[in-house]
């Protein structure tokens, strides 16, 4: 039985959020196959990493 991770697209973190990186939530899949949700940060002054 696999089920979908639903994942908020509104700002979640006890931290404020930074002008200056840009954010973005993922999921992937371990070795074990278990879906898991991660939060991908990048500076906002390099190549597009974020698609």
């Amino acid at each position: 039985m696999t089920e979908k991770l639903n994942l908020t697209t509104e700002w979640d973190k006890v931290f404020p959020k930074s002008d200056m990186v840009k954010h973005k939530k993922v999921t992937f899949h371990n070795r074990y196959g278990i879906e898991l949700a991660a939060d991908l940060y990048a500076p906002k002054d390099t190549e597009p990493i974020i698609k």
